[in-house]
């Protein structure tokens, strides 16, 4: 059943993503608290605890608008840093533009959007019940906002949105060209992973992985190996531990 506020939630979420790259970050700041918050409706109306909803919205808003601890170790206290001024996560756009973390705070945040936009279109993700907010979202997603639409980038198959909230590690944010190899921190180059496609790609562009994993399979035919392809292996199980 939809109710008026809800409507009303997805009317004014759709109002300012019309505005696209255009929008002012004003704007882009108030798209990333009422997407939030439809996601949390959307989460807990399905039977997910709150608690475990916000471990989710939390590990978004770090990969997204925040960046990974960006000093080696704390000048303060020896080991992890432990807080922002002293080496551990900070806004991204806090950062030099040159800095391999950086992205201006429309680009982080609309990073933080698509991440959503992808959890709720993996399998077993709550259906948006608004008539117009599937396929408004092109622009930044590439496929429409539904249950079953998101793929992992990397090996192709489904992700399990209510394993992903069982295990908030089993998927992560990565990037198809790494930071380390001159990849920017923007909706196209963002998307959320199978730790296990992740750790495959390691620190390769998204085509370097491709042409390896070819060279690897044909030189293994050359010697006359028969590469079997029939085999059904979850890459993700042994990085799935909690």
């Amino acid at each position: 059943m939809i109710d008026n506020d809800f409507t009303q939630l997805c009317d004014e979420i759709l109002s300012l993503a019309d505005q696209r790259y255009a929008m002012p970050v004003d704007d882009v700041r108030r798209l990333i608290r009422l997407t939030t918050r439809l996601f949390r409706q959307l989460m807990i109306a399905k039977g997910h605890a709150g608690r475990d909803v916000t471990r989710i919205t939390t590990k978004f808003r770090d990969a997204g608008r925040r960046s990974p601890p960006w000093k080696a170790s704390s000048s303060v206290v020896p080991g992890r840093p432990q807080d922002g001024s002293d080496g551990n996560r900070r806004s991204r756009w806090l950062f030099e533009p040159q800095h391999k973390f950086y992205a201006d705070e429309l680009t982080a945040t609309l990073v933080e959007i698509k991440y959503y936009l992808q959890a709720l279109s993996m399998d077993n993700a709550p259906a948006v019940p608004f008539q117009d907010f599937s396929h408004s979202w092109a622009w930044l997603t590439d496929h429409a906002v539904a249950p079953g639409e998101y793929r992992d980038p990397i090996q192709l198959v489904p992700i399990d949105l209510d394993k992903f909230v069982e295990n908030r590690r089993w998927v992560e944010s990565g990037h198809l060209i790494p930071l380390d190899r001159g990849g920017r921190h923007t909706p196209s180059n963002s998307f959320l992973m199978i730790i296990g496609s992740n750790r495959l790609q390691g620190n390769l562009t998204f085509d370097e992985l491709l042409a390896l994993m070819n060279r690897i399979v044909n030189r293994h035919r050359s010697l006359g190996y028969e590469v079997r392809e029939d085999l059904d292996i979850d890459f993700s199980a042994q990085y799935s531990a909690s």
